[in-house]
């Protein structure tokens, strides 16, 4: 009897509880509303707005203001809003001369410039010239990174946040490239930043590993071969190859490298004169 009696003491607490709530009143308005009830009750599928195009947010602009160069002068293909397919592989046998490895080139930091105000844009350029020269199909990001950034609320501390969509976007079109360089610029003193031979100066070179990412043994040694391959055409060009604390995005490809071309006390003439040094280290260590 006393069990019982508590039971009921129980069951009494527990409605009272539930009548102070909103629960009752919610409960009374959902079975007066057979819609309302029947909503709560079956699982609705919510479907992605089709129309919502990936390319049309990543592609802001045309043109990069970040080019001193005249677009008249690529001669290889860049980004666009609708880009070219990947030519398919001919069914007759080729010459050495026409084959070549794909190659994707990006500058996360597009407005790093040099002495003359020429930037790591323009160097790309001239570098994807060379090194479809050599053979290669070059693609050049050409996408303006700041004017994508401004447009979705995104600052200079997030530009590889930034290149990644792009980096990621060019894997989708393109289907992977045997190598993706991330060419940058450093911020080194003038002594450190050139090498004369010959009474010829270069800008000096390094290669980068982000040190975080999941690929970066890999890179580490993808980018030690290269780093050999670029000095056996100049030696001393380059520069002790550095680890860092960073995934610089690596974690996208084991195929990717990111290069310090110069640095901001390097003339242009200084970075043109390592841009063929650096297309012939990229041609042999892709053979």
């Amino acid at each position: 009897m006393k069990s019982t009696l508590q039971i009921i003491c129980k069951v009494g607490i527990l409605f009272l509880f539930l009548y102070m709530t909103p629960f009752i009143g919610e409960l009374k308005d959902a079975i007066g509303n057979e819609e309302k009830l029947l909503n709560s009750l079956v699982y609705k599928r919510h479907f992605i707005d089709e129309t919502i195009s990936i390319k049309e947010q990543l592609n802001v602009l045309s043109y990069n203001s970040n080019f001193t160069l005249k677009k008249e002068d690529f001669q290889f293909e860049t980004t666009e809003e609708n880009p070219k397919p990947v030519p398919e592989i001919p069914q007759e046998p080729i010459t050495p001369q026409q084959t070549g490895k794909r190659i994707y080139i990006y500058n996360t930091h597009q407005s790093e410039a040099y002495e003359g105000g020429e930037t790591v844009v323009d160097a790309a350029a001239i570098l994807a010239n060379l090194l479809q020269e050599h053979g290669h199909t070059v693609v050049l990001e050409t996408n303006d990174f700041a004017a994508y950034g401004k447009a979705h609320n995104m600052d200079y501390n997030q530009s590889y946040r930034i290149s990644y969509n792009f980096l990621n976007e060019a894997f989708v079109n393109y289907g992977g490239f045997d190598l993706v360089i991330d060419l940058h610029r450093d911020a080194i003193p003038k002594e450190a930043s050139y090498i004369d031979v010959n009474g010829k100066r270069y800008a000096k070179m390094m290669m980068v590993v982000g040190g975080l990412s999941s690929n970066a043994d890999t890179i580490t040694k993808n980018s030690s071969t290269l780093n050999d391959m670029i000095n056996n055409q100049v030696y001393g060009i380059m520069r002790s190859m550095m680890v860092r604390e960073a995934y610089y995005n690596q974690q996208m490809s084991p195929n990717m490298v990111l290069i310090e071309l110069g640095g901001d006390v390097n003339s242009f003439e200084e970075v043109k004169n390592s841009l063929p040094v650096l297309a012939q280290g990229i041609t042999d260590y892709l053979r």
